[in-house]
């Protein structure tokens, strides 16, 4: 069957003008819920904060001795914003602030039962958002009854993020620290097990030249000649080996020794800043849902296009 778009048109508002009535019963209906909805539902305020987020490799002092800055971004990625999220649902945050600002008397909710515990804990969770702003910063927001009540938790919530995230950003760094000074004390007794091994061997064949062929130059500018020891030649082979694996370990030593330093002189968890802050979050003045009016005229609307939507179907379903 063709299609006609005027005469289709003109077809729904010959329905809509003939069903007029039950377009407005849905409209009135749809606009007195709306209405009581939005009476009986409490006002909401939503506090804001604004923030950069660091790029640690800046703030840790360890990449500015050994990397070329020049190609890292000075602010976090998005990645450093998704762990901020992901931090949202953590029980130690979300345990301290519930205990600092006693959550659990403002949201009504029984201390001694674990389920509105895990309740509460969701609920906070589904008011806080974070949010990256057009301007490479971002916002941490917390919707809640009370204005005051709302800035209070999204600054708390903010320091206890940043927090975390450098705790546990330290924690890491700590483990490196860790890893290298377990490796360099590995390093040291298998330098002075070498060392008192070629001691033994230069003693017992008579050869106290450097031979060993990283050393080239040396070994070239030397004067290897034989002793006349009866096993000259294998003690030569011998302590070149020995002495090239002594070496390597001494510049492996020697590597990781100026690694852990740059760790060690790197910020500390007390002072290693994550977070520029920019703006504190304050008490709103005005609530964040709509208003009266908007709700109203919202309500209106959606009622009249059910009503109109309703109308043309039960025509198609008489016509069928």
């Amino acid at each position: 069957m063709p299609v006609n778009p005027e005469k289709d048109t003109l077809k729904i508002i010959d329905i809509v003008y003939k069903r007029k009535r039950l377009v407005v019963v849905f409209a009135l209906v749809s606009f007195a819920l709306g209405l009581t909805a939005r009476l009986l539902k409490p006002r909401e305020y939503k506090a804001e904060t604004f923030f950069i987020l660091k790029n640690h490799l800046y703030a840790d002092k360890t990449y500015l001795y050994s990397k070329d800055m020049r190609y890292i971004n000075y602010y976090g990625s998005e990645d450093d914003i998704e762990r901020l999220v992901a931090l949202i649902e953590s029980d130690t945050i979300q345990n301290t602030l519930i205990s600092e600002l006693n959550l659990m008397k403002h949201y009504k909710a029984d201390s001694t039962s674990d389920k509105e515990v895990r309740l509460l804990k969701k609920t906070i969770a589904k008011k806080v958002k974070i949010m990256r702003t057009p301007q490479k910063s971002a916002s941490l927001s917390y919707t809640d009854k009370s204005p005051e009540m709302a800035a209070k938790i999204v600054n708390r919530y903010l320091q206890l993020l940043e927090y975390t995230l450098r705790t546990n950003y330290n924690s890491v760094r700590k483990d490196v620290q860790h890893s290298l000074q377990d490796k360099i004390a590995q390093e040291d007794r298998s330098i002075a097990l070498l060392t008192d091994s070629l001691a033994r061997m230069r003693k017992y064949y008579g050869i106290y030249q450097i031979i060993n062929p990283a050393r080239e130059n040396m070994m070239l500018n030397g004067n290897i000649e034989n002793n006349g020891h009866p096993e000259f030649a294998e003690g030569l082979e011998l302590i070149q080996n020995l002495e090239s694996i002594k070496d390597q370990a001494v510049t492996d030593r020697a590597e990781h020794i100026s690694l852990l330093n740059q760790y060690v002189t790197g910020e500390k968890a007390d002072d290693l800043s994550l977070i520029q802050l920019i703006k504190v979050a304050e008490p709103p003045l005005k609530p964040s849902d709509m208003g009266i009016v908007a709700t109203s005229i919202i309500s209106l609307i959606l009622g009249a296009a059910f009503g109109i939507i309703y109308a043309i179907l039960q025509y198609r379903i008489k016509q069928a």
